[in-house]
């Protein structure tokens, strides 16, 4: 009987929402052990000489939903003492000039195959105005999440195609399970459901660490001279993989692999592959023109599956891009969300 081309053999794991810094701890747990939720996809078990592996990286659309208009909101953590205006402002107009700028996007729209054009509206972002945490672990997040849903500190409108985006003060620790900033953890995403006036809700965040070194110690990931650009970066990261991926959580819980969007057959999402395949983070974290400002952006390059790994802003889009998403494994019509 002929010898099967697949392995039998396949790892049972959970699939990534994080951004984990190259060589950590946190990459280790998460990157190299990353699978699909649910059944895996079968791998072959050998790939044919002379054939890069990379196209194995390429992202699947598994029939969950995208948002391809959308909005977000940063929330920064802690009290006004706890922030430079300068680094909010920074902050604030770096991530909305790359998620609106035309030649980033034209990296993204693959993921897109339609007449929808790709929009992302920044709301206004403002301080919490509580007590710095020392420590964030997601439970905290969520509950954070809620709590300025229930006092009404955030638009309670087009929920379903909002991420809300905590960004932690400096020196506060973000964990997930039993890794931490400390560890290479640069910010993940998720949702959470609640219950209001007999309706469920579904509320997206992120948690992004300001990350910078804090004596010899790297909180974070740190790729840029100053904190604040690498907020952005992570930021960047994180709203990327929610448009593409949005219910990723939720798929982790039931262990349905039907509720991811964008996601590889190893469990990544469209920014974990880059940090690990690159020689070095320079090559991936980069500052870019773009057409809305005379300063350039710092911006984190996202996996494309044009080119088979990550890429920075082009002019136009790639050509023929539903034909690119068909090779990517596109199993059914996407579901997407718009206003």
């Amino acid at each position: 009987m002929p010898k099967s081309k697949y392995s039998k053999k396949q790892k049972i794991a959970w699939p990534m929402r994080i951004q984990a810094r190259k060589g950590s701890p946190a990459e280790k747990k998460y990157y190299y052990g990353s699978a699909l939720p649910g059944k895996p996809w079968e791998m072959p078990e050998e790939i044919a000489q002379g054939i890069d592996p990379a196209p194995l990286e390429d992202l699947i659309f598994h029939g969950g939903r995208v948002v391809p208009q959308m909005e977000f909101q940063n929330v920064y953590l802690g009290e006004n003492d706890d922030w430079s205006e300068d680094d909010i402002t920074s902050i604030d107009s770096a991530i909305t000039l790359a998620m609106q700028d035309q030649d980033l996007n034209n990296v993204m729209v693959q993921y897109f195959p339609g007449p929808k054009s790709l929009e992302c509206d920044p709301r206004g972002s403002f301080v919490q105005g509580e007590t710095k945490p020392s420590q964030l672990g997601e439970p905290d997040v969520q509950a954070t999440i809620v709590a300025l849903f229930d006092n009404g500190k955030i638009k309670k409108s087009n929920l379903e195609d909002t991420v809300f985006n905590l960004i932690l003060p400096s020196g506060t620790v973000l964990t997930l399970d039993d890794s931490s900033s400390l560890q290479g953890l640069g910010g993940y995403h998720g949702s959470v459901q609640v219950r209001r006036g007999g309706q469920q809700i579904t509320l997206y965040y992120s948690a992004n660490v300001f990350s910078q070194m804090q004596g010899r110690r790297e909180n974070g990931i740190v790729a840029f001279d100053q904190p604040w650009k690498n907020v952005v970066g992570t930021l960047y990261h994180e709203i990327n993989e929610f448009r593409t991926d949005a219910d990723v959580r939720d798929a982790i819980q039931t262990e349905n692999n039907d509720l991811l969007g964008w996601m590889s057959r190893s469990g990544r999402e469209c920014g974990d592959q880059p940090i690990v395949a690159a020689r070095s983070l320079n090559l991936i974290f980069q500052e870019v023109a773009v057409a809305k400002s005379t300063k350039r952006i710092p911006v984190q390059f996202l996996y494309s599956n044009a080119v088979h790994g990550a890429e920075g802003p082009i002019d136009s889009p790639h050509a023929d891009v539903s034909a690119i998403a068909g090779k990517g494994g596109t199993r059914g019509k996407m579901k997407t969300v718009s206003r």
